[in-house]
């Protein structure tokens, strides 16, 4: 880890006492600030003191406060359960602006967490049928809870995307999405100088949830876009293979975007059926791939 710097620790200590052991979390100045001003307004005095220690040992933020803003939602986080970010925001606020022309839906989420997907969606398009599925038991029940927090009907129950007999339990769908774990084991294994995720995300949220690879897209068009005959999917990735091996398994009469979010990163591979009323997806993608 860094160190910090004597100016910046005696900076830290001018603006408030509570505020130094932040920084070992931080290594900056203004997010340290922010953090410690989230902790005063979310949580009561007397446990502020056990917040920051924990947050000084890097427990992610929304553990501590219990939350994260998603949205015009307030999902609620647990150990156990990946927390969601903006990246995954982004799109899904993008997404809902582009089918809310369409008649109402059924769509399933895939690996769903917290649940902050399908509830977004939910809230979003009341009339559509909104389900969503995990492996995780711990996730399964927090994003229940969280349906219930927000007040919207979304079924959330088990599944396995490796599961060949999947269909038999979703029933109906038109549309998929997916927020899958798709960093490889060596690229997760790496240190954060090599671009290896943050030591909070290796130290505190669950592998289950961020290890994985081609085999996810692979078993989410096999076991349920295609055997469902599926109009339309989004999945969250973050390398071009996962697109590739994606985009492969589809027939031609389908097209297959990319969706890079704001900060150019390549982000979502989304896809459609050309004769359907999901081809207006395509509004979401920066560009269309060339493959089939």
């Amino acid at each position: 880890m860094p160190r910090i710097s004597p100016k910046l620790a005696r900076l830290a200590r001018e603006y408030s006492p509570l505020l130094p052991p932040l920084l070992k979390a931080n290594q900056n100045l203004q997010s340290a600030k922010n953090e410690l001003r989230w902790i005063k307004n979310e949580l009561p005095r007397h446990q502020w003191k056990e917040a920051i220690y924990k947050r000084a040992k890097k427990v992610p933020l929304q553990y501590i406060l219990g939350s994260q803003p998603f949205g015009s939602l307030e999902i609620r986080c647990e150990p156990g359960v990946l927390i969601p970010r903006w990246e995954t925001e982004e799109w899904v606020q993008r997404l809902v602006d582009i089918l809310r022309p369409l008649h109402p839906l059924a769509m399933i989420d895939a690996c769903t967490g917290t649940g902050c997907i399908p509830i977004f969606m939910k809230k979003e398009l009341p009339n559509w049928n909104v389900n969503a599925f995990d492996i995780s038991q711990k996730a399964i029940s927090l994003a229940t809870r969280n349906c219930q927090h927000s007040d919207v009907d979304v079924n959330v129950h088990y599944g396995d995307v490796f599961d060949e007999g999947l269909t038999n339990k979703l029933g109906e769908v038109d549309f998929v999405t997916a927020n899958p774990p798709y960093i490889p084991l060596e690229d997760y294994l790496k240190p954060v100088v090599l671009d290896g995720p943050e030591d909070s995300v290796r130290l505190f949220e669950p592998q289950l949830a961020l290890v994985g690879d081609t085999e996810f897209y692979s078993a989410l068009v096999e076991n349920i876009v295609l055997p469902l005959n599926c109009r339309g999917f989004l999945f969250e990735l973050g390398y071009e293979e996962q697109v590739d091996a994606t985009a492969k398994l589809l027939p031609s009469n389908w097209d297959v975007g990319k969706y890079y979010d704001l900060a150019g990163k390549l982000r979502c591979v989304v896809g459609w059926r050309k004769d359907s009323d999901l081809a207006l997806l395509h509004k979401l993608c920066t560009r269309d791939i060339e493959w089939n």
